[in-house]
């Protein structure tokens, strides 16, 4: 895909600026890299940029001490409030995107729908699939009524403000970034592609890493609900 481009320097002038976007996102990747994601690199979907290297496949990555998720609110398709408490009692499945995203977020949710059809032929625990919707302008509840449910039915959109969306963001180590609008007002959005897995006590206890693989992911839920369960 193209570079984004900057008018050349003139041969006695100064060199030209790096390009704001570029200075933002790589802020960006430095903040993932501080919060020691090992499966939580962005997605940098935008027009204009060189494509990043894949990181090896995992399979789900483990915390060895899982970190609780804090007090926050948000609203799912339904119009309900959406907060911590509702994380409890069931596993989540939690993926950070929007509905406008051309190509990862749709995949994603396919493949956690591939997921879920696996684990509950194996009876497996209840479970909820979350998509965190970091576009909330565009996202609006009327528009994830609309999206997010043709997924299956444990599947959630949900959104809100900047402020709880980052509350949300910072305990599960996401990040994300809206690109400046395009003449038309179209924009595209970077984001943490990773799946977050959520136990039934509200803590982060996994990270699913790309490129998701259905098969692989649901076996190593089994393997990762015994060993927390075990764990207590």
């Amino acid at each position: 895909m193209p570079c984004e481009s900057t008018r050349p320097a003139d041969s006695a002038g100064p060199s030209p600026p790096v390009p704001r976007r570029w200075t933002r996102r790589a802020s960006l990747l430095v903040l993932a890299s501080t919060l020691g994601l090992g499966a939580g690199w962005l997605v940098l979907d935008g027009p204009r940029r060189e494509p990043l290297p894949e990181p090896p496949a995992l399979p789900g990555t483990l915390w060895p001490n899982p970190r609780p998720i804090g007090a926050f609110t948000l609203y799912d398709h339904q119009g309900r409030a959406f907060t911590r408490e509702r994380l409890d009692g069931t596993w989540t499945f939690m993926f950070f995107g929007y509905t406008h995203c051309p190509d990862i977020c749709p995949t994603t949710l396919a493949t956690l729908r591939r997921v879920e059809h696996d684990l509950a032929a194996a009876n497996s625990t209840p479970r909820q699939h979350v998509l965190v919707s970091v576009d909330p302008v565009r996202d609006t509840i009327a528009h994830l009524a609309r999206y997010v449910p043709s997924f299956g039915p444990d599947f959630l959109g949900v959104t809100g403000s900047d402020d709880e969306l980052s509350k949300l963001a910072r305990d599960v180590g996401a990040v994300f970034f809206r690109g400046e609008p395009d003449s038309d007002g179209s924009y595209l959005v970077d984001h943490t592609a990773s799946i977050m897995l959520i136990d039934p006590r509200g803590r982060l206890v996994a990270l699913f890493g790309m490129p998701h693989d259905a098969d692989s992911i649901a076996a190593r839920f089994v393997e990762l609900e015994r060993a927390v369960l075990s764990a207590g």
